[in-house]
C-alpha cells in the first residue's frame, strides 16, 4: 500500500467554532467545579464547628446539679439535633469508669430509650452489636472526656403512710412504691417486708394504705459518678460526594463533547464533498452525453468511408466515454441511498480486473493483481459502488508501488458465525507510516502531489453507510499492507 508521508487536512469554520465552544465550556465547568468544591469544603468545616458547640454542651449536661435546667437544655438540644426528619449528625455515649454504657443519645431512637430509661431492660443482639460498634468507632475518632455524671434523677421513689399511735406508743406505718403497693410496714408487732409477708398480711397492709389518707413522699438522693464522654460527628456525605460525582460527570461531558464535535465535523465534511461530488457529476453529465453522440457520428462516418483507423478511434473513444459516464454516475450516488440488488461478488471482482488489465501494461513495473476464489454467498449491494471500492484500493496500491515486482491479492471468504462475507485485500507495497495509520480514512488525507485525498474516505463511506459493513486496516509494514472488509450477506 502507499507510503503516507504528509497529510493534507481541511479546516472548516463550523468545526473550529464548535471546538472553541466545547473547549470554553469545559474550562468553565472546571472553574465552577473548583469553586464549588472549595465552597463545600468551607461549608462542611463551618457545620462541624457549629456542632462542636453541642458537643461541649452535651459533655457538660450530666454535671449540672439543677435537674430542671438540665432537662430544659437537654430538650433544646434534642429539638435542634434530633428533630423528626433530620439526619442524626451528632451522637454521644457516656460510660462509667469501668466502660459500661450508662447514657446514649443520637444512635437509634429505640436503643437510646432502652439504655437511658432502665438498667433492667435487656438489649437484643443486634442492638448490643450496634452499641458496641458505635462506641468503638467513637473511641477511634475523638479523644474521650472524663466527666462527672448523675445516672439517677431526683424523682419520687415511693410514699410513707402512717396512722395514730396505739396505747403501747407504737406508730403504725407503711412504705409503698410509686404504684402504692406496700413494700415494708409495721402495725402492731414486728416490721414486715413484702418478700416475707403472707398473702393475709399483704392484704391487711393494702387495706391500711387505702384507709390512711396522710402520707409523705420519698425522694432519691443520687450519687455522683465518674465516667467518660465519647462522641462522633457524622460527615455530610451529600456534600462530600458531590465533588466526586462532578469529577466523574465532567470527563463524561468532555468525552461527549469531543464525540459531538467529531460527529459534526464528519457530517460537515460529508456534506461538502458529497455536494461537490453531485455537482461534479451534474456538470460532467451533459458534455459526456454530447461526446457520446459525436462518437456515434464518427462511427457512422467511418462506416461510410470504410476508414479502419477512424473506426478504431471511435470505438476506443466511446469505450472511455462510457467508462467516464459510469464514474459520473457513481459520484451522483454520493449522498443518496443507492439501489441494491443481489450481487455476486465474483462478478464484481472480475469486472474490476478486466478494467485494470487494459491499463497495467502501461505501467513500467511488473504488477500482478489476483483474486483467490472461494465459495461465498451473494450479498445485497450496489455493484457500481462495490467496483468503486476495489478500484480506489487498487489505485492507491499502484500509485505507491515502488518495488520491481508488485503483487495485489484479493481473497473473499465467508464467516459462518457472523454471517459476513470477509474480503481480505493485501499488497506488498511500502506500507503506511505509523503516524498516518489512524488518519487514512479522513477526508483530505493524501501523500500524492495530486488528488484530493478522498479515495479511502469514499471507500469507508460506501462500505459503512451504504452497505452497513466495516473496513479496517489489519496491518501495515514495509513488507505490505492488509485491509479487511466485512459485508453482511443474505445467507440464512
Amino acid at each position: 500500500m502507499a507510503r503516507w508521508n504528509r497529510s493534507l487536512t481541511s479546516t472548516y469554520p463550523t468545526g473550529g467554532l464548535m471546538l472553541i465552544y466545547f473547549g470554553v465550556g469545559v474550562c468553565i465547568l472546571i472553574l465552577v467545579f473548583a469553586y464549588y468544591t472549595r465552597q463545600i469544603s468551607h461549608l462542611n468545616a463551618d457545620i462541624e464547628a457549629q456542632i462542636e458547640i453541642f458537643v461541649n454542651l452535651a459533655a457538660e449536661l450530666p454535671s449540672i446539679e439543677d435537674r430542671a435546667l438540665q432537662a430544659r437544655l437537654l430538650r433544646v438540644m434534642r429539638q435542634e439535633l434530633y428533630a423528626e426528619g433530620r439526619s442524626r449528625r451528632f451522637s454521644f455515649i457516656i460510660t462509667d469508669a469501668d466502660g459500661n454504657v450508662e447514657i446514649s443519645q443520637g444512635i437509634d431512637t429505640k436503643l437510646d430509650e432502652k439504655v437511658n430509661e432502665s438498667d433492667t431492660v435487656s438489649l437484643t443482639q443486634d442492638e448490643q452489636e450496634l452499641l458496641t460498634s458505635t462506641l468503638e468507632r467513637m473511641k477511634s475518632k475523638n479523644q474521650r472526656r472524663k466527666i462527672p455524671f448523675l445516672k439517677e434523677d431526683r424523682q419520687i421513689m415511693g410514699y410513707f403512710y402512717y396512722g395514730d399511735a396505739s396505747e403501747m406508743a407504737q406508730l403504725p406505718y407503711a412504705i409503698t412504691d410509686t404504684e402504692k403497693t406496700p413494700q415494708k410496714w409495721q402495725m402492731w408487732k414486728d416490721v414486715i417486708t413484702a418478700e416475707i409477708a403472707t398473702p393475709e398480711e399483704k392484704e391487711r397492709a393494702k387495706i391500711f394504705v387505702q384507709n390512711t389518707p396522710a402520707f409523705v413522699t420519698l425522694q432519691t438522693e443520687p450519687n455522683w459518678q465518674e465516667g467518660y464522654f465519647y462522641y462522633e460527628i457524622k460527615s455530610f456525605y451529600g456534600l462530600l460526594i458531590t465533588p466526586i460525582v462532578l469529577s466523574i460527570i465532567l470527563p463524561f461531558f468532555a468525552f461527549g463533547s469531543i464525540l459531538i464535535y467529531r460527529r459534526i465535523k464528519y457530517y460537515e465534511h460529508a456534506a461538502i464533498w458529497g455536494g461537490l461530488a453531485k455537482e461534479t457529476a451534474h456538470q460532467l453529465g451533459t458534455p459526456i452525453s454530447a461526446l457520446l453522440a459525436w462518437t456515434e457520428l464518427l462511427d457512422e462516418r467511418s462506416q461510410q468511408t470504410e476508414d479502419e483507423v477512424l473506426a478504431e478511434l471511435s470505438t476506443n473513444m466511446q469505450s472511455d466515454l462510457e467508462r467516464l459516464q459510469k464514474t459520473t454516475t457513481r459520484f451522483g450516488m454520493i449522498g443518496t441511498e443507492p439501489t441494491k440488488t443481489e450481487v455476486n461478488l465474483e462478478e464484481v471482482l472480475d469486472e474490476v480486473l478486466t478494467y485494470f488489465e487494459k491499463r497495467l501494461p502501461q505501467i513500467s513495473r511488473n504488477i500482478d493483481i489476483s483474486v483467490t476464489p472461494h465459495d461465498v454467498p451473494g450479498i445485497s449491494a450496489n455493484a457500481h459502488l462495490l467496483q468503486w471500492v476495489f478500484e480506489n484500493l487498487i489505485r492507491n496500491s499502484l500509485d505507491a508501488m515502488h518495488k520491481e515486482i508488485g503483487h495485489i491479492e484479493i481473497e473473499p471468504l465467508y464467516d459462518d458465525r457472523q454471517k459476513h462475507v470477509v474480503i481480505r485485500y493485501s499488497d506488498n507495497g511500502s506500507g503506511i507510516s505509523s503516524e498516518n495509520q489512524r488518519a487514512i480514512f479522513e477526508p483530505g488525507m493524501t501523500t500524492k502531489t495530486h488528488g484530493w485525498g478522498l479515495g479511502l474516505t469514499i471507500v469507508q463511506r460506501i462500505v459503512r453507510e451504504y452497505h452497513h459493513g466495516s473496513i479496517r486496516l489489519v496491518e501495515s509494514s514495509p513488507d505490505g499492507t492488509t485491509f479487511e472488509i466485512r459485508l453482511p450477506c443474505n445467507a440464512s
